[in-house]
C-alpha cells in the first residue's frame, strides 16, 4: 500500500465520519478490489454547491470519468459546465450523443435529455420522464450498472424526493459502490434519506469528503488516456426509446393505478426495499414520487368541486330571484334551500383546503 494511500485512509479515520455498510471491512475490500473507472452523480435542489465541493481537488489525470445528471429545467441556460468548471481542473462538458468517455471529464445531462451509457458510449435521448424529471438520475445510473457492474460508483447528492435510489440499488446489486451525501449536511435531505432507506449504502460522507474517497477508490484504477472496457449490451433502455406494449408488457403487477403524464395503467414493479411503478410507454416513478402527483391531483380535485359549489350557489340564488320576482312563493324557498346547502359544502371544503399540512418543499430547478 503505497504512501498517499495510508494516508487517505488515516485521514478519514480521524475524521470518523465514514459510515460502513453491514460488511465492517468494506473500506478495505473496496480498496482491494479498485479499478472503478466511471463515477455517476445524481442530485437536484441544493446539488450544485455540493458538486463543486466534490470535484474541487481531483487531480486532472483522475483516472475515471464522471458523468452528472442534476434537474434542470426545460428552458435551462446550459452554463453547468461553465460554473463547475471553475472550480475543478478537470474537464467539464455537456455530454453529446454517441461520445466515448474520457477519464479525468466531467460529462453533464443537457436539460429535457437524459443521460445514458451504452457499450461504453455516452448516450443523450429525449425518452419517457421519470419521476417527473428529464434528465433524470435513475436513467444515468441504471445503465450505468449495466455496462461497468462493480467498476462504477454511484453518489446521491442533495436533493427532494428520491430520484435515483432505484439506480443506485441497481448498482450496488452489481457490484458497485454507493455513496451518499450526509443528509444532515444536504441543503435538501430527501434524496439522499430515500437512498439511505432503500439501499445499503457504502459510504454516507460530508460533500468536501467525497472527492478524497473517490481517490482512494479508484487507486490502481487506469492511467487516463487508457482504453476503459465495457460490458456489451445489446438491451435497449426505456429512457431510450420508451416502452412498447405490442412488443412487451411491463414487468410485475398492473395497478388500478394510472400514469400521471399520459393517463396510461401502471405496472408495480418489486425493488426489493423500494416501490417502483412504471407505465407501458415507458414513465417512471418511485412510491413517493407517484404520491405526491395524487397528492396534488386530490388538491386540484378539491379546489375543483369547490370552485363547482360556489356556481351551484350562485345559479340557485339567481334562480330564487327569479322566482321572486315572479311571486313564486315556494319555489324562491326552494332555490334558497339548495343555494344555502351548497353554500355549507363550499365552506366546509375550503376549511378542509385551507387546513390541510403543506406540501414538501418544491424543488428549485438548478441554473
Amino acid at each position: 500500500m503505497n504512501s498517499v494511500l495510508r494516508a487517505t485512509i488515516s485521514q478519514f479515520r480521524r475524521r470518523g465520519r465514514i459510515q460502513l455498510g453491514p460488511d465492517r471491512y468494506l473500506f478495505l475490500r473496496a480498496i482491494r478490489l479498485s479499478g472503478i473507472n466511471l463515477v455517476v452523480i445524481g442530485g437536484s435542489a441544493g446539488a450544485l454547491p455540493a458538486l463543486e465541493e466534490l470535484v474541487r481537488d481531483l487531480p486532472s489525470e483522475f483516472p475515471a470519468a464522471l458523468c452528472v445528471v442534476l434537474h434542470t429545467s426545460a428552458g435551462s441556460p446550459g452554463l453547468l459546465p461553465e460554473i463547475v468548471g471553475r472550480r475543478t481542473r478537470l474537464a467539464c462538458t455537456y455530454a453529446r450523443d454517441g461520445d466515448a468517455m474520457k477519464p479525468g471529464t466531467v460529462y453533464f445531462a443537457s436539460a429535457d435529455r437524459h443521460l445514458l451509457i451504452e457499450d461504453g458510449r455516452l448516450r443523450v435521448t429525449h425518452g419517457p420522464r421519470e419521476n417527473g424529471f428529464r434528465p433524470a438520475v435513475d436513467p444515468l445510473f441504471r445503465t450505468a450498472a449495466r455496462a461497468r457492474d462493480r467498476r462504477v460508483a454511484g453518489i446521491i447528492l442533495s436533493g427532494s424526493l428520491g430520484d435515483g435510489s432505484a439506480g443506485l440499488a441497481l448498482i450496488k446489486q452489481a457490484g458497485g459502490t454507493s455513496i451518499v451525501q450526509d443528509p444532515n449536511e444536504a441543503l435538501f435531505s430527501s434524496m439522499p434519506q430515500a437512498a439511505i432507506a432503500g439501499v445499503d449504502i457504502d459510504y454516507v460522507v460530508r460533500a468536501a469528503e467525497i472527492g478524497p474517497l473517490l481517490l482512494t477508490l479508484t487507486n490502481g484504477g487506469l492511467a487516463r488516456g487508457a482504453a476503459m472496457s465495457d460490458k456489451s449490451s445489446t438491451k435497449t433502455d426505456t429512457a431510450d426509446r420508451g416502452g412498447d406494449l405490442s412488443k412487451e408488457a411491463p414487468q410485475g403487477e398492473l395497478t388500478p393505478f394510472t400514469c400521471p403524464e399520459c393517463g396510461g395503467s401502471l405496472w408495480e414493479q418489486d425493488n426489493g426495499r423500494q416501490i417502483r411503478f412504471r407505465c407501458h410507454v415507458g414513465h417512471a416513478y418511485n412510491g413517493e414520487s407517484l404520491l405526491q402527483y395524487v397528492t396534488e391531483e386530490v388538491e386540484s380535485a378539491l379546489w375543483t368541486a369547490l370552485r363547482v359549489l360556489e356556481e351551484h350557489a350562485l345559479l340557485q340564488e339567481r334562480m330564487a330571484a327569479r322566482s321572486e320576482a315572479f311571486e313564486l312563493a315556494a319555489s324562491a324557498a326552494h332555490f334558497h334551500s339548495r343555494a344555502a346547502d351548497s353554500r355549507r359544502q363550499a365552506e366546509t371544503l375550503r376549511n378542509v383546503l385551507m387546513n390541510e399540512s403543506h406540501s414538501p418543499p418544491t424543488e428549485s430547478k438548478q441554473e
